[in-house]
């Protein structure tokens, strides 16, 4: 399959669709003893969040409603809650009428102190076009999931991740370590796991996340992804899985004082759970994250409290085993990580103001043993911050300003044998102003401006932004931004090495004069947004970038990470993407094409890194023959591949099923002369996956419990990772098999 007939399938799809939709589900609430009408009922279409009341009559109305598979519920105090399944046509009413089952229920004390405002109050004061979102609930439908991932839900367009690999975004042509990662406001560094079939969080203690690429209070150079926290039930709920790739578990509910309420969340990871105990080669390693949260209500808003947790670890065979060798005799490469955030934060709203007052506290710590050497690494970065907003909404404006205080720490050590190769530690104070508004000009002209002031180490570093939009019609509209970001700690990983697909985190350093310069980065964009049909949107983005002061490790490096003096260069990005949304009754379909040209300077020349392939191609179908069930086809594909062979013997498979697991043997140098100079075959991957859901009574509850499966790579194309080089032999590393990826359950009650 080519890239040229991977475009053309996925742009057939859009043909199926043909007439505009207003569809409207509306009906008749009764009682399922007398028959008689229900008022006050609530309504709801929980897949998209729109909910409706019955009036006097028991009528109720969820209009322009997306077409599809939605879950309709409906609850009314002293009945049973109710849910049902509606396939919601493209145009026109369906009609659904409903019935609850009384139920007499004993209440207790009720203290009426004002209504509880959502967690997710003054998140996002202004809401901008240029990034996307994504919600939890939709990811069991996302056609490139085998399993719910926020982080992937993301990937696309003008966003890259490696191919089969765990780790960071690469935004616009960014590094990993240029994207940055937030849940409720509070920075998370290394939120990565061992296996790229499971993100860094449990997608059941989530909300939403949001991708930022023009966020003016941002601490990152390319950009910002932003999750928020679950407010936890008004009644005690259970989510969770289990499949062939972790487990995990999540209850939240009423703490019984008052409104308060309370989330515990867990996950395990199982990256060697089938592999055999006698082979070397299987990665070995534990994989997992918790995180604790409490809400109480407090004067016009929310206090909340709480603690994320995520630990990693890998055991590696430093060297293919020989002909007739159960093992290598060599010691073991190693990696451990892990990452913790905690915050107090108070949210509140008074009318058309919000306020948000937090303190939280960051860390990611690292450790490694590598034997090419051997090397001993240990890295270490703590934040801990004061955080203060102001936003205010009117009808023709929208502001948010605030300050925000740190005090960063970070250390970076290199041991070869008993002598200290490298040593980087440094201690910074960071005052941040910012400020955005967004105005509206006329009825179809808008702006929004904004700009960041940071006193670090005794300069003003300022980033402004503008960005001006014109809605032309209800269906067109065009914007564009320029913009200027600076970046404060930088990573001394090697991208380019080999041990990158097993070994994903940043190792920060902070900037120090003449030692590590701070990274700016100046961008200009530019988008269309078009909707021709109310089930069709479609998008067109060109961008340019220009980084200066950014770490280059690779063109001096062969060990996974830098062992010397951090060097810097430039990088020049440009790119365009297309994209297109269609939703219809039984099919959903996303569809992105990307093209980038990144370049990264260096004292010595220039290269291509692995991750900028020149074209890709990122989406795929999901069917719904039955409102439960969905039937998913994935495709992703990249084009014009640069990559860095790996120098030294190495065996690499991807994680399937098929194979027991992942494997990694080896430790392969990465040739700094080589640095991006071989072409790589065109990457093209379809994956297909099932998913089937029933609901279960119980007692007064309904439990939804759902199996699933993928199997990967359908097409059983044979798609290159890199090269191994050993002497004159080139041999490819292939990447992952025809072959069963992922089977599992999942639940919620």
């Amino acid at each position: 399959m080519t890239a040229t007939s991977v475009i053309v399938a996925l742009v057939a799809v859009l043909q199926v669709a043909a007439a505009r939709t207003d569809a409207t589900v509306a009906g008749r609430v009764r009682d399922a003893e007398t028959g008689r009408p229900l008022p006050g009922a609530t309504v709801a279409a929980a897949d998209v969040g729109q909910t409706a009341v019955t009036d006097a009559d028991g009528k109720y109305t969820l209009a322009r409603l997306p077409a599809g598979p939605q879950h309709i519920s409906v609850r009314l105090m002293g009945h049973d809650p109710y849910t049902l399944h509606a396939v919601v046509p493209r145009q026109g009413t369906l009609e659904l009428n409903l019935t609850l089952r009384a139920h007499a229920s004993r209440l207790a004390h009720v203290q009426v102190r004002g209504s509880r405002e959502r967690s997710d109050v003054a998140r996002v004061a202004i809401d901008r076009g240029d990034g996307r979102a994504v919600r939890g609930i939709a990811l069991t439908r996302h056609p490139q999931l085998s399993e719910p991932d926020f982080l992937r839900a993301l990937v696309g367009g003008d966003v890259v991740a490696a191919p089969e690999t765990p780790g960071g975004l690469h935004l616009r042509g960014g590094a990993a370590d240029q994207t940055v990662y937030a849940v409720d406001g509070v920075p998370v560094f290394n939120p990565y796991h061992v296996s790229d079939l499971m993100g860094g969080w449990n997608v059941d203690a989530f909300e939403s996340a949001r991708l930022l690429t023009d966020a003016a209070s941002s601490s990152g150079l390319s950009g910002e992804v932003q999750l928020t926290s679950r407010s936890p039930d008004r009644q005690l709920s259970t989510r969770g899985a289990f499949s062939s790739t972790h487990a995990r578990l999540t209850v939240d509910g009423p703490l019984g004082v008052g409104q308060s309420g309370f989330l515990l969340s867990g996950r395990r990871a199982f990256p060697a759970i089938l592999a055999p105990e006698d082979d070397p080669t299987f990665v070995r390693g534990r994989s997992g994250d918790w995180m604790g949260k409490v809400e109480i209500p407090l004067r016009h808003g929310i206090l909340r409290a709480f603690v994320l947790h995520s630990a990693d670890g890998v055991n590696l065979s430093s060297a293919p085993p020989a002909d007739g060798d159960s093992a290598p005799t060599l010691s073991r490469n190693t990696f451990r990580w892990t990452s913790s955030s905690s915050a107090l934060q108070w949210r509140g709203r008074r009318g058309r103001d919000s306020v948000e007052l937090s303190g939280w506290s960051s860390g990611s710590n690292v450790v490694g043993s590598w034997s090419q050497r051997p090397l001993a690494l240990a890295s270490r970065r703590t934040d801990r911050g004061l955080h203060l907003t102001l936003s205010r909404r009117t009808p023709s404006a929208n502001t948010r300003t605030g300050l925000r205080l740190v005090h960063s720490g970070t250390t970076y050590l290199v041991n070869a044998g008993s002598r200290a190769a490298v040593d980087l530690t440094s201690t910074s104070h960071q005052l941040t102003a910012f400020f955005e508004s967004e105005r509206k000009l006329t009825g179809a002209l808008s702006l929004d401006v904004g700009t960041s002031a940071v006193l670090f180490d005794r300069r003003v570093f300022v980033s402004p932004r503008v960005r001006g939009q014109w809605a032309i019609s209800e269906r067109l509209s065009l914007s564009g931004t320029v913009l200027r970001s600076h970046q404060f700690a930088q990573s001394m990983r090697n991208t380019e090495s080999a041990a990158g697909y097993v070994f994903p985190v940043d190792l920060f350093v902070g900037a120090q004069r003449d030692v590590l310069p701070v990274a700016r980065n100046d961008e200009l964009s530019a988008a269309a947004d078009f909707a021709p049909l109310r089930f069709l949107r479609t998008r067109l983005v060109g961008y340019r970038r220009r980084m200066d002061g950014i770490v280059l490790v690779a063109p001096t490096e062969d060990a996974p990470f830098l062992r010397g003096a951090p060097s810097s260069g430039q990088v020049h990005a440009r790119g365009a993407y297309a994209e297109a949304q269609l939703n219809v009754e039984r099919v959903a379909l996303l569809a992105r094409y990307g093209v980038q040209r990144v370049q990264n300077f260096h004292a010595n020349g220039s290269y291509v890194p692995g991750f900028a392939a020149r074209s890709m191609v990122d989406g795929g179908v999901s069917v719904f023959p039955t409102a439960t069930t969905t039937l998913r086809l994935g495709i992703t594909a990249a084009m014009g591949r640069q990559v860095t062979p790996a120098s030294g013997s190495v065996e690499w498979e991807s994680c399937n099923l098929k194979d027991r697991g992942c494997e990694f043997a080896g430790s392969p140098r990465a040739d700094p002369t080589l640095v991006g100079q071989l072409k790589a075959p065109d990457y093209v991957r379809v994956d297909f996956g099932v998913r089937q859901h029933v609901h279960v009574r119980v007692a007064s509850r309904t439990t939804e419990v759902a199996l699933f499966g993928t199997v990967s790579n359908v097409l059983n194309r044979f798609n290159v990772l890199t090269y191994s080089l050993t002497g004159d032999a080139i041999q490819p590393l292939e990447m992952r098999p025809r072959a069963p990826l992922v089977v599992g359950l999942d639940w919620r009650f």
